[in-house]
């Protein structure tokens, strides 16, 4: 066997590296990845804007659901408009609609430096943390919450 370290990325290796990975999660969990390939099963996305009386763009929430999960990739609030709502009317309108489109339950992650008291205050539980995520000594949550 020879192993290498490599600094650049190569397409073709990584590719085969992950068919690797591929061949094995299919092989260990056939029924999973058989109805995720499934074009119901495709992950949708749930995208979410907020705009002001000028409609200008203020907030916005961006987002996927796949089986039973929302899955939050991004929510922001422009900073003259926080504290006012927008941020948690963002969240209820994406958990409705994932519970709409069968979602039992709702992931989110956020630093430190961002908002991790917010989630909680939305009956979010934290599911883990890991300490100076950034190598800045900043951490990252992760936030799961049980819609149904």
């Amino acid at each position: 066997m020879d192993y290498h370290v490599q600094a650049t990325d190569h397409p073709e290796q990584q590719e085969a590296i992950n068919a690797l990975l591929r061949t094995y999660n299919r092989e260990r969990n056939p029924v999973f990845y058989g109805l995720r390939d499934l074009p119901e099963h495709l992950p949708k996305p749930l995208n979410l804007v907020a705009y002001d009386s000028a409609n200008s763009i203020i907030g916005g929430l961006l987002a996927e659901t796949q089986f039973e999960w929302l899955k939050i990739q991004i929510l922001v609030v422009a900073e003259q408009v926080r504290r006012r709502g927008v941020g948690r009317r963002l969240m209820t309108m994406a958990e409705d609609e994932a519970k709409r489109r069968g979602c039992k339950r709702s992931f989110v992650d956020t630093m430190g430096f961002q908002s991790p008291d917010f989630y909680p205050r939305l009956q979010y539980e934290l599911a883990g943390k890991l300490e100076n995520w950034d190598s800045h000594g900043h951490a990252k949550y992760f936030y799961t919450k049980l819609l149904a």
